[in-house]
């Protein structure tokens, strides 16, 4: 079972995960005044009860319950849950844990950092996306105005404990949307972890590459915590064209199929700026498109929300390009009419 105590809190990832969640509070449960579950309800239904079966010493805690779905990640819902919060027993001496994916870790980060200035915060991350890669790392977002994690903050959790057999009771969207981050983490990678990728088949074929891909993560953002430094950026490939897809979309279509169109698009880029050997995005993009075997049909709304990525700098549009597995990224600005191309062929 992977274990590593990071900066942004000790990682567990295995079979025994829940175990250690309950032994964890089973020596520190007693510290705290009150216990909220924050999760949505979807993974209330499918997952929660069997999460809680083996936790035997959680003691009395409430339930908060939001519906699925990216337009929950809004002030809106935000505000009401600090009431909610409240109006449940939390105070400063309180414990939120945030079981779901990616929406739900997200938007629990936030909720707890901001909470009467921060309360502690577990993540049970219950999706593929959620267990590789939006439980790992400290980021917690919320969506503003319709663009996606415009507020957010970098907070330390007491621990994130995934499970994979919680992963049983996922549909199939839920899976491709996770896969399309565990491509990206392999390309960054490359070597094995790219080869093996490239080989799947099916589902169930990832589970046994879920500790290679999480680790994958877990170790750039271990030795880059707040994103100072290219290596973390790197993560941010596929997310530039990607975030704009599903601040357009409105929500309206999953995390994981917008970033798999973004990979497709920024190697394309890549390839049109030097930056990317046309073999090597040929791969990469003959993957994506044997998972997604439609193209998303992109709003018009897309370059206008390219605007509000946190990577842009004096108004400058600044994408993470791939360079070619295992060689990290290009940070640079995008000429418009290099972007409108890439969205051309893609459609």
């Amino acid at each position: 079972m992977p274990q590593r105590e990071t900066y942004f809190g000790p990682w567990t990832l295995g079979d025994e995960a829940l175990e250690a969640l309950d032994q964890w509070l089973e020596v520190h449960r007693s510290n705290y005044t009150q216990v909220c579950i924050l999760t949505d309800e979807n993974v209330h239904e499918a997952a929660l009860p069997h999460v809680l079966s083996g936790l035997a010493h959680l003691g009395e805690s409430a339930v908060l319950e939001i519906p699925p779905g990216e337009s929950s990640k809004c002030p809106e819902l935000l505000s009401q849950l600090w009431i909610a919060m409240l109006e449940n027993g939390m105070d400063r001496h309180s414990l939120l844990v945030s079981m779901g994916g990616g929406v739900v870790t997200d938007l629990g980060g936030f909720l707890a950092d901001t909470f009467m200035r921060g309360i502690d915060h577990i993540l049970v991350p219950t999706s593929l996306l959620g267990m590789v890669d939006a439980s790992i790392g400290g980021k917690t977002a919320i969506d503003v105005g319709g663009y996606k994690n415009l507020a957010g903050t970098f907070a330390q959790s007491e621990g994130i404990f995934a499970w994979p057999p919680v992963l049983n009771s996922l549909p199939e969207a839920e899976w491709r949307s996770g896969w399309a981050e565990c491509i990206k983490h392999a390309f960054l990678q490359g070597g094995d972890l790219w080869d093996a990728c490239q080989q799947v088949q099916s589902y169930a074929e990832i589970l046994p590459l879920l500790p290679a891909l999480a680790m994958a993560k877990v170790e750039v953002v271990d030795a880059d915590p707040f994103e100072l430094t290219d290596a973390r950026k790197a993560l941010n490939l596929g997310h530039t064209l990607g975030h704009a897809i599903e601040s357009a979309f409105g929500g309206g279509v999953s995390h994981g199929d917008c970033i798999a169109a973004g990979l497709w698009l920024e190697s394309c880029i890549a390839e049109d700026l030097g930056h990317l050997k046309p073999s090597h995005g040929q791969a990469l993009r003959t993957l994506i498109d044997r998972w997604w075997t439609i193209h998303l049909p992109l709003p018009a709304e897309v370059n206008a929300y390219l605007h509000g990525d946190k990577k842009n700098q004096s108004g400058k549009i600044r994408f993470a390009l791939p360079a070619g597995p295992g060689q990290g990224i290009v940070l640079t600005e995008v000429p418009a009419g290099i972007v409108k191309k890439a969205l051309a062929k893609y459609v």
